[in-house]
């Protein structure tokens, strides 16, 4: 059987939970939290640059978030004198949160970089555009596909009834869909990380199938603004579809498993 070695790192690099990507002494808990929200300072500060810039179109933005809803239960109401403003304000906020995106994963990077290779930290501009995407996509299916079957699905279930759903109300219901099915699609960017870091295997993740699936239904549950099955499976099988390819992003990910498939490329056929 041949003998598989451990890779060899670049000279000055420490691996993931060393002291230091690039030899420099181990942080502390207290400063790795000191950095956290310093990080997670930047992310605000950038959100509120989002925030003001999108204060312009707010009323675009407001009117495509409740398009949905008002599309399938006609015209929404205000029923607190400032319901129209706070709205605008959190639509511009929620835009904000879109325009920071890059921003956000740039500074997650910045926080766990000093763990990696020195060539693994040169990913950031890949990790800002997938992750990006991911994002864009999840909040994507969400407005053209899951949020329509989720609010014509409730608007037939009152045909008798006249509607008067709140503004409040449905920006909401919609913020919570696009802002929840967006992380979600996050997932195999996720488990990049952490099949990068060790802590988890393409072998593990195809082990926990089952139960995956459950947990994708009782996410897609707690999510879903309605009862029905079909529904929930509407928001259900993205998810495990994406738990399917990223256990293919493990697989390829895995520094070990790199290293034998390099090793039996290497080795002679016997």
């Amino acid at each position: 059987m041949t003998r598989v070695e451990e890779p060899v790192r670049e000279e000055g690099a420490g691996g993931p939970g060393e002291p230091g990507g690039d030899g420099g002494p181990r942080m502390s808990f207290l400063e790795h939290l000191d950095e956290l929200r310093r990080r997670l300072m930047f992310c605000f500060v950038a959100a509120l640059v989002g925030l003001a810039l999108c204060w312009f179109v707010s009323d675009r933005i407001l009117a495509f978030l409740l398009g949905p809803v008002a599309d399938a239960m006609g015209p929404l109401a205000v029923i607190r004198p400032a319901e129209a403003f706070m709205a605008k304000v959190k639509a511009s906020f929620v835009g904000g949160i879109f325009v920071a995106l890059p921003i956000f994963f740039w500074q997650l990077w910045a926080f766990v970089s000093p763990g990696l290779y020195p060539r693994e930290r040169r990913w950031v501009l890949p990790v800002m555009v997938v992750g990006t995407s991911l994002f864009l996509a999840g909040a994507a299916f969400c407005y053209w596909v899951a949020m329509p079957a989720a609010v014509n699905f409730l608007a037939s279930q009152g045909e008798q009834f006249e509607f008067h759903v709140t503004v409040d109300y449905a920006f909401s219901f919609a913020a919570k869909l696009l802002l929840g099915l967006g992380a979600v699609f996050e997932m195999p960017l996720v488990v990049f990380a952490l099949a990068r870091l060790g802590l988890v295997s393409a072998g593990f993740l195809w082990r926990k199938l089952d139960v995956a699936i459950f947990i994708c239904f009782v996410v897609a549950a707690v999510i879903t603004p309605t009862p029905d099955v079909l529904t929930m499976s509407l928001f259900a099988a993205p998810m495990i579809v994406l738990y399917l390819a990223s256990i293919l992003v493990a697989f390829l990910a895995d520094p070990v498993a790199r290293e034998r498939r390099a090793e039996r490329r290497r080795s002679p056929r016997g």
